[in-house]
């Protein structure tokens, strides 16, 4: 494993980057967040106030963030491995057949999890550690080529599979979920998350994984390269939008078609949203990892640096035990927006206080723990 191309143990060698562990606190946050609000409010996004505007910008970009950071784990672990054992050419084999290990874990965790919330995650970066297993010795450039090629495909099927064919859009349920052909559209093609195109955010994070970002000329293009992303694709977007509402017989689109495919909504996932996601989250590792580095010390950030360790359990949790929590209290359907952000905030600073406290005992958290027990 010690020669594959593109890849260098230096991170590895450098120890535990908890930027990371913040940066994946905050995409936690970010969808405890809108889940929270999806939940317990029955007003739409678009319906205006700060609360509405901040789920509208938090949708789906937390979710990306979330599956970035989860190839930049699979690229750290694969580093880490070279770096225990650089002569050993089975350290390689055994990181694949963890990988497909813990594939299987989370697509059967997933489809439990599926069984209470249509918006699981876990299924598609399950599917996607299969891939990612033959992927952790690859050039760069292929790891590009992958991720684009996922992008592509997804365009591929937009062009020609009915993306709306299941939705019922009013209540946000999809229809036959539980069909075989229905299982198999919504984890690969037009569920909340699917694979095509979410698992090209994980290939682009196991890209990103070999970039240390403490190193303050990487943060520091990683930041501009994020912003730059955001900003253009927003102006773009809105530049689109604004031509193909004014000439509407030119772009054949009414204008709720325009908003769905040049608009930066995440569902569908088209390329403008996946650019605005992919800077947003290099925005947030860098920050992450420079506020990681200031503030080591400081009891907030290392109570959501503990959080971002126990990200599994706590994806987990917030839905079993947060949104559960929420329907057997009643406290669904009915509420403002701004009622479901507090209430997401509040259960998140929970968290972090429990985090922090289990963290200080268990290496692990619970489901980490049974992960690495299970599937290793």
């Amino acid at each position: 494993m010690s020669n594959h191309a593109g890849a260098t143990t230096d991170v590895a060698q450098a120890g535990r980057i908890e930027g990371y562990d913040l940066a994946r606190a905050l995409a936690i946050l970010g969808m405890v967040v809108v889940h929270f609000a999806l939940v317990m409010s029955s007003e739409r996004a678009d319906e205006g106030g700060w609360a509405s505007k901040l789920i509208q910008l938090l949708d789906g970009r937390a979710a990306a963030t979330f599956m970035v950071l989860a190839g930049v784990g699979i690229t750290l672990r694969s580093q880490s491995a070279d770096a225990r054992a650089p002569d050993d050419p089975k350290a390689v084999a055994r990181v694949r057949v963890t990988l497909l290990k813990r594939g299987v874990f989370l697509l059967a965790v997933g489809f439990l999890n599926l069984l209470i919330w249509q918006g699981d995650i876990l299924r598609v970066y399950g599917v996607s550690l299969f891939l990612a297993a033959g992927l952790v010795t690859v050039r760069a450039r292929w790891l590009w080529t992958v991720a684009l090629g996922f992008v592509a495909g997804f365009l591929v099927l937009m062009g020609t599979v009915d993306y709306s064919k299941n939705w019922d859009w009013e209540s946000m349920h999809y229809h036959g979920l539980w069909t075989a052909a229905g299982s198999v559209r919504n984890l690969f093609y037009d569920g909340f998350r699917a694979v095509f195109p979410w698992t090209g955010l994980l290939v682009f994070g196991m890209w990103l994984g070999r970039h240390d970002p403490r190193r303050p000329g990487t943060r520091n293009r990683l930041l501009t390269a994020g912003a730059a992303l955001v900003l253009v694709s927003w102006v773009t977007s809105r530049l689109l939008l604004h031509d193909a509402l004014a000439h509407r017989d030119t772009w054949r689109m009414d204008s709720e078609s325009a908003q769905a495919v040049l608009g930066l909504g995440s569902m569908p996932p088209m390329p403008l949203f996946l650019l605005s996601a992919v800077g947003t989250a290099l925005v947030v590792i860098a920050a992450s990892a420079w506020v990681a580095e200031r503030f080591a010390r400081v009891i907030v950030v290392r109570a959501m640096v503990a959080t971002g360790q126990m990200a599994f359990t706590w994806y987990v949790g917030h839905i079993v035990l947060g949104l559960g929590g929420v329907i057997l209290l009643g406290l669904y359907d009915d509420q403002p927006v701004g009622a479901g952000v507090g209430a997401g905030v509040i259960f998140f600073a929970i968290a972090c206080a429990l985090s922090l406290a289990w963290r200080h005992r268990w290496k692990h958290g619970p489901l980490e723990w049974l992960m690495r027990r299970l599937a290793g």
